[in-house]
């Protein structure tokens, strides 16, 4: 009976070691591809284990928790069951905010940021860190004290960027001048993903369904009276656009910069933040933002098992 069992537990790791084998064939042609057209080389094959940091923004530890149990974030809560996942609550300190917890995670200190929002006495003028100027100011600041624990890697939707070499949709690397866009030549990294048949046809018809979706979840909670937040015209925009469009592209590089071997990858999601800041924390439209969140970090997690190029380690965390 022993042997029956060794015998199975043989022919099912040798099974799977075909489909990894199969799967990683099947990616390496794939975003060999895609590469060569956004003109980006890959790195060589290295024994250093990297990093993937995937932020959820403004979902705290508690919020989790109620939602593995409630089934919205089924992956993360399988790689817990599993031991494959340690679940640990951080304090941010104050103040609680973006911009401030990625200062202190991405440089190592985040004393010379106070508020989302102050009044700097030695220059007389009011700092907003919404504005790129004033993230881009801190970013220096930080940078000329220590180095970022982005050097060389990827910083994708993110508040600052850690030193890294190629930035996205970050705000703190809108001034610099080695951006995304100039990297990849200009609009070509949309084009290849949007104009993509399959690709472009699945985030048209998630955005039209997140729209819906929001159409009727508005409509039900003025009724209801239960939006903690007043819902402004332009919030269905900016939901389809975080929870679709913005969360489609970066999932994108993040599985492109895996393949390519990049050492250190950080890429935030703001849709669950997004809709509950209007919604509720653990309202049904928050959560379900979440769970789509949770499948696109299965993907990469998925994705990175595969050792294409180097191993790496997966963190996932938040903010406030």
């Amino acid at each position: 009976m022993r042997a029956m069992i060794v015998l199975i537990a043989k022919v099912l790791q040798g099974l799977l070691d075909a489909i990894a084998a199969i799967l990683g064939l099947y990616y390496t042609t794939k975003y060999a591809t895609l590469a060569r057209r956004l003109g980006l080389s890959r790195a060589p094959r290295s024994s250093q284990r990297g990093f993937v940091i995937i932020q959820i923004d403004g979902l705290s530890h508690d919020s989790l928790c109620a939602a593995m149990e409630r089934g919205y974030a089924p992956y993360l809560a399988r790689l817990r069951r599993r031991g494959e996942f340690a679940l640990q609550p951080w304090r941010v300190g104050l103040p609680s905010n973006t911009v401030a917890a990625q200062a202190g995670i991405m440089f190592g200190r985040s004393d010379e940021i106070p508020a989302f929002r102050w009044y700097d006495k030695r220059n007389g003028q009011m700092v907003t860190c919404a504005l790129p100027s004033a993230a881009h100011a801190i970013q220096q600041r930080l940078s000329r004290q220590a180095p970022g624990i982005l050097k060389g890697g990827s910083s994708f939707m993110n508040m600052l960027d850690g030193d890294a070499s190629m930035a996205m949709f970050t705000l703190g690397a809108f001034f610099q001048r080695k951006r995304f866009f100039e990297n990849v030549r200009g609009a070509g990294f949309f084009l290849l993903f949007l104009l993509n048949p399959l690709r472009s046809a699945k985030t048209l018809w998630l955005a039209v369904w997140e729209y819906l979706t929001d159409l009727v979840q508005r409509t039900w909670a003025t009724l209801r009276k239960r939006t903690p937040r007043p819902l402004g015209r332009i919030f269905p925009f900016l939901r389809v656009m975080s929870n679709v469009v913005l969360r489609e592209i970066q999932t994108f590089a993040v599985l492109m910069d895996i393949y390519r071997g990049v050492p250190a990858i950080y890429t935030t999601y703001y849709g669950y933040d997004e809709v509950a800041h209007h919604y509720g924390i653990l309202s049904k439209p928050a959560l379900r933002a979440l769970r789509a969140i949770d499948v696109r970090i299965r993907r990469i997690d998925g994705f990175r098992r595969l050792s294409l190029t180097r191993e790496y380690d997966l963190y996932v965390l938040s903010d406030h």
